[in-house]
């Protein structure tokens, strides 16, 4: 059975309480003005009798019955309940009575009853006829007197029956009330329960529809209005479900870490970029920044730079947008890796000072020994000569610092791909070897060609820049392999093409320098008087990853180190 609804409830409790207000009113208003109304009846009854009894005295007076049928018609009862009636004749003697009373238990109440007859024509009182509370009526004829009693506790039984009869009557009323009130507010509360219950569904996001022929033209156009809103809501949950989860999957997706708390310092959302940048909850660097988020900054938005083990790491934080004023939803952080950045910055400041110290000596020099030639302090020729070396020396070192520095600035700023051409790369093997070969006797260095038994396939690839890379790493090879060392020139059937190297057996380079053998100006030993410009390996990146080539080195310090790439064969 249905949960009674708190307005039904509260309608049959108010009902029951007027009900038994009623009861109880009604109950005492009878009980007090019912003994006036049983009175009146019973003496109406009384007087009735007292008729038929005159009627039957007449009778025996005037000889038409004899005492006999007098007696007979005294017995039974007139009428029930014990009831009873006396006839008496002019002298007041007994006729007839009703056997189940006696005239002499009434003593001196029934004497003074009849002196009462005697001067009126009719009494009524109430008397006692030995234990027993009677009431009297009493009436005088011209040929004597009648009398009707009827006992008080029979009138007292009665009174009490009507009364308990006349409450079981009221609570029967009021039970028969409440009951078909139930089921009438219960039928008219079920359009409002359902409708209840429709609305608590709405409001969690599901489409329902209420039947439209609920009863009452209202209650038929509230629930096709909730129908109207329900679609509306589902449509627009639905919406909200999808763009939360786009959102979800783009967060998610961001290489920066999202990380957004409330007001008490709850995590509203974390991606997994977050928890990688930060390396979880247990780390300084994600402390400091749940620290920073936490802060009551008076800004709506403030950052910090802070080092998570040997990366840099900048977090952007902004406040959530207000719910109302003066209350924070809380604050979101953006959280970025500007390890790369912070590299580069420096590359930059680097690079800067590398080409103002680069430039500044080979012009330094020309300057001192074109003023030292201007102002006569060299008189020998032979000295002349000397200096005149040095300046064109200075100058073609200064010439060709300027040619890399455009190379590599075309290479980088040139969007337009290599020409690509068929290449034989034993034939580039062996013009390469036969080319550097001299270079490498002058230094001592033992200079080797390296190729299979059986001639290599066709490359696909720009035949010049090969041979600039190769030249790249065959310069830097013989700088750092010492006299006595040896240089390998090779290539070799490798998976995915033709892969060509450059092999040396000199100084090698630690990790560190591994890691920046491929930036501007960097070099292995500045001290060394035959370095170069220290662009050269970043030409050579530049050029390979322009054709989609990766360069891999592999080196250990005081063995040699190795540069290599592998070139594609020609599509089809």
């Amino acid at each position: 059975m249905p949960k009674l609804s708190f307005s039904v409830a509260r309608f049959l409790t108010e009902l029951i309480l007027c009900l038994l207000c009623v009861t109880v009113v009604y109950f005492a208003v009878s009980s007090y003005y019912f003994s006036d109304i049983y009175t009146d009846s019973i003496n109406r009854s009384l007087s009735g009798a007292l008729t038929q009894a005159e009627t039957l005295l007449a009778q025996y007076e005037s000889g038409e019955i004899a005492r006999e049928d007098l007696d007979a018609a005294a017995n039974p009862l007139l009428f029930t309940g014990g009831a009873f009636c006396i006839f008496l004749g002019p002298d007041q003697q007994v006729l007839a009575r009703t056997r189940s009373v006696s005239c002499s238990e009434g003593g001196g109440a029934l004497g003074t009853l009849l002196d009462s007859l005697r001067r009126e024509p009719s009494v009524s009182a109430q008397v006692r006829l030995g234990d027993t509370a009677v009431l009297m009526m009493g009436r005088r004829t011209e040929n004597g007197s009648v009398l009707a009693g009827l006992p008080m506790h029979a009138f007292n039984g009665a009174a009490v029956s009507f009364r308990n009869r006349l409450l079981i009557s009221m609570v029967a009323i009021s039970a028969v009330t409440v009951l078909i009130s139930t089921l009438v507010a219960r039928r008219a509360a079920r359009p409002a329960r359902i409708i209840t219950q429709m609305a608590g569904r709405i409001t969690e996001g599901e489409q329902v529809t209420l039947p439209e022929d609920l009863p009452g033209r209202d209650t038929r156009e509230i629930a096709s209005a909730l129908n109207y809103m329900s679609r509306s809501v589902a449509k627009a949950i639905g919406e909200l479900k999808c763009e939360k989860e786009s959102m979800s999957l783009i967060l998610e997706g961001l290489s920066e870490g999202i990380l957004a708390v409330d007001d008490r310092g709850s995590i509203l959302h974390e991606n997994a970029a977050a928890w990688e940048l930060l390396g979880g909850e247990e780390t300084p660097a994600y402390r400091s920044v749940m620290a920073a988020l936490q802060e009551k900054q008076p800004e709506d938005q403030w950052d910090l730079k802070f080092t998570a083990g040997d990366r840099v790491l900048y977090c952007a934080i902004s406040r959530l947008p207000r719910e109302e004023e003066g209350a924070s939803r809380g604050v979101v952080a953006l959280i970025r890796d500007i390890t790369e950045q912070e590299r580069l910055e420096r590359t930059r400041y680097d690079y800067v000072a590398n080409i103002s110290h680069e430039l500044r000596t080979p012009l330094a020099s020309i300057r001192g020994l074109g003023e030292g030639l201007r102002d006569g302090l060299v008189s020998e020729e032979g000295d002349r000569q000397r200096y005149y070396s040095i300046i064109v020396d200075e100058a073609t070192r200064l010439s060709r610092l300027v040619d890399d520095l455009l190379e590599l600035s075309s290479l980088q700023s040139n969007p337009a791909a290599f020409e690509m051409e068929r290449i034989d790369p034993n034939e580039l093997i062996y013009e390469l070897h036969d080319r550097n070969s001299s270079l490498f006797e002058q230094k001592g260095i033992r200079f080797l060609r390296s190729l299979p038994d059986a001639p290599l396939p066709d490359i696909w690839s720009n035949e010049d820049r090969l041979s600039q890379t190769l030249t790249i790493f065959l310069d830097n090879a013989r700088k750092y392999t010492p006299s006595g060392g040896e240089v390998i020139l090779g290539a070799q059937a490798a998976s995915g093409g033709t892969r060509f190297f450059v092999r040396d057996t000199g100084i090698g380079m630690d990790e560190e320098t591994q890691r920046l053998a491929f930036d501007r100006f960097h070099q292995a030993e500045r001290g060394r008087s035959d370095k170069g410009s220290g662009l050269g390996l970043s030409i050579a990146k530049e050029i390979l990853e322009k054709m989609g080539l990766s360069i891999q080195l592999t080196s250990t310090p005081g063995q040699g180190s190795e540069f290599s790439f592998i070139v594609p064969p020609p599509a089809g």
